[in-house]
């Protein structure tokens, strides 16, 4: 199975190596302003196994490494893996990137305190949610937190990936492999095609 449209893995495959990213959309050059709320509240710790689903360029991932979080970064693109390292490199700081399928991960059962998913789930194929879902549980520990940001239906009409309701969130992590603590929205840092960046912040447990 597939996670994501054949259109969505070409333009990836290609785009981290030929693009600056400043001139992506979606990069910010600096982690998600809920994941460091989450940080400075103590519910992601120092100390903690994060596995960064999803990683892109690297740069929530290095936050969180720099922050005394023990990273691993998971992307299908070599080309962004390549920049994250190079990132962290600069920063300092130790982050185990990781090329892999995010309906497959390479990694062992039970490995992460919390698993990341910044802006990927609003990207897939519906039939690829439960099987995403199951990779998500499987990573983490017994009452690990998974933390979702995604693009929200309450975003204005334009340019990149459909917006995703609460009900398909829900339908998809809150059905019987995890308990929801908290989904809301949040508004995110405004870019030129999308000035009203209206995105959801979940977290849900994994249950024992």
């Amino acid at each position: 199975m597939k996670a994501f449209t054949d259109s969505w893995v070409d333009r990836f495959s290609t785009i981290y190596a030929e693009a600056p990213l400043a001139e992506l959309s979606w990069f910010t050059a600096a982690p998600g302003p809920e994941l460091v709320k989450l940080v400075i509240d103590g519910v992601i710790r120092r100390g903690d196994c994060v596995v960064d689903l999803g990683s892109g360029p690297g740069v929530d991932a290095v936050f969180l490494a720099a922050q005394g979080m023990k990273v691993t970064g998971v992307d299908l693109s070599a080309a962004a893996l390549e920049r994250a390292r190079a990132w962290a490199a600069l920063a300092g700081v130790e982050v185990d990137f990781v090329h892999g399928d995010v309906l497959d991960v390479p990694l062992l059962d039970g490995l992460a305190d919390v698993v990341t998913d910044s802006f990927v789930f609003h990207n897939m194929r519906d039939e690829a949610r439960a099987a995403y879902a199951g990779q998500v549980h499987r990573l983490l520990r017994p009452g690990g937190l998974f933390v979702l940001n995604s693009f929200s239906d309450h975003m204005v009409a334009g340019t990149g990936p459909r917006r995703v309701t609460s009900a398909e969130i829900l339908a998809t992590f809150d059905s019987g492999r995890f308990d929801c603590v908290d989904l809301r929205l949040y508004r995110n840092l405004p870019t030129a095609d999308k000035p009203d960046q209206i995105h959801w912040i979940g977290q849900f447990r994994a249950r024992r």
